[in-house]
């Protein structure tokens, strides 16, 4: 990992929101030191932890660029903060609990060179696959963007394998604040002037992804609670849709099992892991559901925070 300076820019900037990833971090940064590539590249990491995760990364990996926080920072909040620093005008971001291969660099580049598209993503895979709830946070969460082989555009890629050319974040961005689907805020308005997101499956990271039950069900009920206060401002839901997506809220679980169901059987990928961890999936996916309704109702009600906010 090299800093960049003003005569020779990086050709990526890497940007990485940190909350307490002490347990995580260090594989992420130690997959891109281990990049076999000749192109220039920075690591930004933006930090807000209280685990000493900062300490971490500026004793054992001096080429980061790191920026520090004291107040806690939404992904979102902390993204803008290594735009805001980047050099590069192709902007790569994961997250803290990812890790790649050696080929990550050279094939985001590769991916720019070849295709028009400003807002490209790939693959997340399973990271810890030697755990049951693991697998069941994986397939709720990242069910859509599966291994496989077959390169197409998608309404959503999530920012943990995102690669967006600097224009279009600028005209798109910045990320919005104060909470989480910050990422699918920003393709959501990509998609409506017509740049839709192009998913390559060669651009692979692998997600460690939670694996405690009481972890996996907090944070499932609050993405989905962020997700629908989200949509309903994006979007501009009138009272009488939040109402009638209320009311179809018991259905929910039932919609969302069938769709990740599809995309396993579709790809092929890690069915047997799917039935296995069926029923907490669907536990899963009760929780997300729980948590978008309460989204509208609070936003029905007058009652919610702003969804988000940009700087």
């Amino acid at each position: 990992m090299e800093a960049s300076n003003s005569k020779c820019n990086p050709e990526v900037s890497v940007i990485i929101p940190s909350y307490n990833s002490l347990g995580t971090i260090e594989a992420c940064l130690r997959s891109l030191n281990d990049q076999e590539t000749s192109a220039r590249f920075e690591v930004i990491v933006v930090d807000s932890s209280t685990d000493g995760t900062a300490e971490m990364v500026a004793q054992n990996f001096p080429g980061v660029k790191l920026y520090s926080s004291t107040e806690r920072k939404f992904p979102g909040d902390a993204r803008n903060v290594g735009v805001a620093n980047a050099s590069s005008n192709l902007l790569a971001f994961t997250d803290a609990d990812c890790f790649m291969g050696k080929q990550w660099i050279d094939t985001v580049i590769a991916a720019h060179r070849i295709h028009e598209c400003p807002i490209i993503g790939g693959v997340v895979d399973n990271g810890n696959p030697e755990n049951y709830i693991g697998w069941a946070y994986y397939f709720s969460e990242f069910a859509q963007w599966l291994p496989q082989t077959t390169p197409r555009p998608m309404d959503d890629i999530p920012t943990t394998c995102l690669t967006v050319k600097r224009w279009a974040w600028e005209k798109y961005g910045p990320f919005l604040e104060d909470t989480y689907c910050s990422d699918t805020a920003f393709n959501w308005k990509a998609v409506r002037d017509g740049y839709i997101p192009l998913f390559i499956p060669s651009i692979a990271v692998s997600h460690i992804n939670v694996a405690t039950l009481g972890d996996f069900v907090r944070r499932k009920v609050f993405h989905g609670r962020c997700f629908s206060q989200v949509r309903c401002a994006e979007q501009k839901f009138s009272l009488f849709r939040r109402v009638a997506y209320i009311l179809g809220s018991p259905l929910l679980p039932i919609l969302l099992f069938s769709q990740r169901a599809r995309y396993v059987l579709m790809k092929h990928t890690y069915v047997r892991e799917f039935v296995l961890s069926a029923p907490l999936v669907f536990a899963g996916l009760v929780a997300w559901s729980w948590g978008e309704m309460l989204g509208y109702w609070s936003k029905a009600q007058g009652k919610a925070r702003p969804a988000g906010r940009r700087r």
